[in-house]
């Protein structure tokens, strides 16, 4: 469904709902607010962000494809997470997609761990690419107890001769310390 129809059937469920006179906000596409940017180049980027949630993703039980995984970043990459400490401090760990693979592979076939992206803002210049990605993500690990996870990924992309790549990939997982922005939770997709 295009931006422009979502807000149109979305001012008019909130003119139905409410009885009250709504204006309808238009985003512009991605295409509409890059036009110097290929429609290829946005379909690429769009593939390999698509991707990453993809591969991460599956029930229990289920082995992930980490070569498709490691296809997807350059040779140099790094991934990295930011979390808040219990004493309210903020830490951080860097690792490679290898080191990714290590710490978190099995844990993912255990819990039977989904991640989907809900919003996304994406910046394209020349050969580089920046994505704010909002994500929400559950495991089923424990059914009393099921893992529910959001924030924001941190994507950076560059054009290789082999198509578009992942650069280096960070994010931070929300809390009720730091929620995630609504300018980074709106539902367009």
């Amino acid at each position: 469904m295009k931006k422009h129809t979502a807000a149109i059937l979305g001012a008019a469920a909130v003119l139905a709902a409410g009885g009250f006179t709504a204006r309808a906000v238009f985003q512009p596409t991605d295409a509409e607010r890059m036009p110097e940017v290929a429609q290829a180049d946005l379909d690429a980027i769009d593939e390999a962000i698509v991707a990453l949630y993809d591969v991460i993703s599956g029930p229990a039980g289920e082995e992930r494809d980490w070569d498709r995984f490691r296809a997807m970043f350059t040779s140099t990459a790094h991934m990295g997470a930011c979390f808040t400490r219990p004493d309210g401090l903020v830490n951080s760990i860097t690792m490679t997609p290898e080191e990714y693979i290590e710490r978190s592979g099995q844990m993912l076939v255990q819990i039977g761990f989904t991640e989907r992206e809900t919003h996304r803002v994406l910046e394209v210049y020349g050969s580089i690419a920046h994505a704010f990605s909002t994500y929400e993500g559950i495991g089923n690990a424990d059914a009393e107890t099921p893992l529910e996870v959001a924030g924001v990924n941190s994507i950076q992309l560059i054009r290789t001769d082999d198509g578009w790549k992942v650069f280096s990939l960070i994010w931070n997982q929300a809390s009720a310390e730091i929620p995630v922005p609504v300018r980074y939770t709106a539902q367009d997709k």
